[in-house]
């Protein structure tokens, strides 16, 4: 996020007349943050490679004869997820530069900080994970040291998918602060796709045991994510009459149920890699939509329309 565009920072508008009262009752005085379309793939990128790890770790630990060779694959792949939307992160502050400045304090009330310091830690045994993965293949097998790094990483990696929903759900933006179900959905998203990715992998490899447990998982979280992504847009209902017509409003929706359905279908009709390919296309799609409308909210709100910005 910029620097200097905290979510609660505040301006002074007009004060406006209510009924002969001067004051801000019921008047939005937050200032929108210079968050845009860098933000929305910023939490899809988190959640793909948070995901994908808790998956292969849980995967791995708890049947390792089946998700071993998927999960020294996937371990790699997630720290390329990671990297990038750390970039992203960077690239999006105020001044990039400056980025460190954010660890020098640690403070757990604050989901800013707590969020931080989660995706700071996770990156270190997930580097770990994905490097020992990788000379292990080499040749060089250090297993007690690469499933402790796993072990390792699995609450910093939790912490890391969760922290973005409750960041934004505990601030005073418009729209962001009704979005009581943002954390669960995004929580919940990230181990969707998680387990899609790792689908995809065990596929590509050829691991049909593997795959057939995965495509069993992945059905059961598409219906499971129905439900907080359903809550989520119950707490948003107002603010979406405000910003959106009747139209918009539907056309987005069914565009959500789409990205929802179509996956549920195609894995419910066949297991092969194309279906899967497809389903999770299609999914991945449908997560950057609602990512993308919600982080645009606070640009779209009454208060930006009415003042021309």
């Amino acid at each position: 996020m910029h620097a200097n565009s905290s979510p609660h920072a505040s301006t002074k508008p007009p004060l406006p007349e209510q009924g002969g009262q001067i004051g801000y009752e019921n008047t939005p005085i937050t200032k929108v943050p210079g968050w845009h379309g860098i933000i929305a793939w910023d939490a899809l990128l988190n959640g793909m490679a948070t995901g994908l790890f808790l998956a292969a770790a849980v995967s791995e630990l708890a049947a390792p004869g089946v998700f071993m060779r998927v999960a020294k694959v996937a371990y790699p792949v997630a720290l390329v997820l990671l990297l990038v939307d750390l970039g992203l992160l960077v690239l999006d502050l105020g001044d990039p530069l400056r980025f460190h400045h954010m660890l020098r304090v640690f403070k757990p009330s604050s989901p800013m900080s707590l969020g931080t310091w989660c995706l700071t830690i996770f990156s270190l045994p997930l580097t770990a994970a994905a490097g020992l993965s990788l000379l292990a293949e080499l040749g060089w097998d250090f297993e007690w040291a690469r499933l402790l790094a796993v072990v390792v990483g699995l609450l910093p990696g939790f912490g890391s998918a969760a922290y973005k929903g409750v960041l934004l759900s505990t601030n005073a933006q418009p729209g962001w602060k009704d979005a009581r179900w943002l954390g669960g959905y995004l929580t919940n998203s990230a181990l969707l796709m998680g387990c899609a990715e790792l689908l995809v992998l065990s596929a590509l490899m050829g691991q049909s045991q593997a795959s057939a447990i995965l495509r069993t998982a992945f059905i059961v979280l598409l219906v499971l994510n129905v439900i907080p992504l359903g809550l989520l847009f119950a707490n948003l209902r107002p603010i979406h009459a405000q910003l959106y017509t009747r139209e918009q409003q539907w056309r987005v929706g069914a565009l959500i149920v789409a990205g929802a359905l179509i996956p549920l279908g195609l894995m419910l009709l066949n297991g092969g890699l194309l279906f899967i390919s497809v389903a999770v296309i299609f999914l991945l799609a449908e997560s950057w939509v609602v990512r993308f409308v919600y982080v645009k909210i606070p640009h779209t709100s009454p208060l930006e329309v009415r003042s021309g910005e």
